[in-house]
């Protein structure tokens, strides 16, 4: 199977071109605990907040291959700016799978409307005429302080779903003091009595089947398996961190010795080049794991069919020990950089905080998902999930 013919090079080059903004505002991001208002305003020109958005609003609906490269090279601006092309982004194409009556209420003004999405179940929706009625408090919601929706997960009486809401309907409750992604503004959500119509439901057992009730939405695009297209777009921002960090220690090695060794640039130690190799292995297999998983949904959704739920366990499998890759590469590279690498002047140090906050979301848990895969292949039933 392959993945798109061809990754639209315009929009990755654009996603480029934003890099230098990102990295100026970056600092004052974090100070913020959100993006600045010229990042926003740099990636929404670049055509990153309607990159995923359906060609019938004016969105440009790109291929994955394409959607994680442009991701990338936000990240490799700011990884914080990265994590929201990424959660926007995924807004954007999941509204994509509801009833076309909810697509209409989100992008019908605006094909550049941000979602954010907190998709755990984490309030129970009690059954009302025309719809339901939901209060609960969910969180992290990255984006939120950007967004104009909120996809949030809900209990039904007989299945878990996505529920739409509008942001004006719901309080936002700064919560976000972390270690790492600081300015994406992940807080925590919280609403009291919203109205839900019906049809801004999307329940998650068909949708996971590849049932989605969409029906103007029938490109390749919207007939790709869930859960496995978002913790495989999940790698692009680790993937981008781990190369910069690689990039970075690559371009000193000559300048630092090794304390306490005859080294005068660390580049001569057959330890440090040990690391710098292992790190950069590390980065290529989890670069193709991205691809492999990428062609096989994309060939999966050429072809019309919906992979098995072996196959879909294998891909969440693979895509959670790509995050865990790049994370060890970057810790791999900060041990062997040494102390300097902690300090705030060195770039490695905001990395690590960064890949290490990142990389810990739940869906990429790496034991988990193996444990995922390990029942399905062995028959063990009920698996321990049904996201897969």
């Amino acid at each position: 199977m392959v993945a798109e013919a061809e990754p639209d090079a315009e929009f990755i080059s654009a996603a480029e071109e934003i890099r230098p903004t990102l990295a100026a505002e970056r600092a004052d991001g974090e100070q913020r605990r959100a993006l600045t208002d010229a990042a926003v305003r740099a990636m929404d020109e670049a055509g990153v907040f309607r990159a995923w958005v359906p060609r019938r609003f004016g969105g440009s609906e790109h291929g994955l291959e394409t959607m994680m490269a442009a991701t990338a090279e936000v990240c490799r601006g700011d990884p914080s700016a990265g994590w929201l092309a990424l959660i926007l982004g995924s807004g954007d194409w999941l509204v994509g799978l509801f009833p076309d009556a909810a697509q209409e209420d989100v992008f019908g003004d605006d094909p550049a409307t941000r979602i954010c999405q907190v998709l755990t179940p984490k309030a129970e929706a009690v059954p009302v005429d025309g719809g339901w009625r939901v209060s609960g408090r969910w969180a992290p919601a990255s984006g939120c302080l950007h967004s104009q929706w909120a996809m949030l997960g809900v209990t039904l009486p007989d299945d878990a779903a996505f529920a739409l809401v509008p942001m004006n309907e719901l309080t936002v409750h700064d919560t976000w003091f972390t270690l790492g992604m600081r300015a994406t503004g992940s807080n925590l959500l919280s609403g009291e009595d919203l109205f839900v119509p019906e049809h801004r439901v999307l329940r998650r057992s068909p949708a996971l089947r590849g049932e989605f009730p969409r029906v103007r939405n029938d490109s390749p695009r919207y007939r790709v398996a869930l859960v496995p297209t978002l913790i495989t777009f999940l790698i692009a921002p680790m993937v981008a961190m781990a190369e910069q960090a690689l990039e970075h220690v690559v371009s000193r090695s000559g300048e630092r010795g090794v304390p306490f060794t005859s080294y005068r640039a660390q580049r001569d130690s057959t330890a440090f080049q040990l690391a710098v190799a292992e790190a950069a292995t590390k980065i290529d297999v989890s670069r193709l794991i991205a691809r492999d998983n990428a062609a096989s949904l994309e060939g999966h959704a050429r072809a019309g069919t919906h992979p098995e739920a072996l196959e879909r366990a294998r891909l969440r499998r693979n895509a959670a020990h790509a995050v865990r890759q790049c994370r060890e590469a970057v810790d791999e590279l900060v041990s062997a950089v040494g102390a300097g690498a902690v300090a705030e002047s060195d770039p490695l140090e905001s990395l690590l905080r960064d890949i290490q906050t990142a990389s810990r979301h739940a869906i990429a848990h790496p034991s988990a998902n193996a444990e995922v895969w390990a029942r399905e292949l062995l028959g063990i039933d009920p698996n321990i999930s049904q996201m897969i």
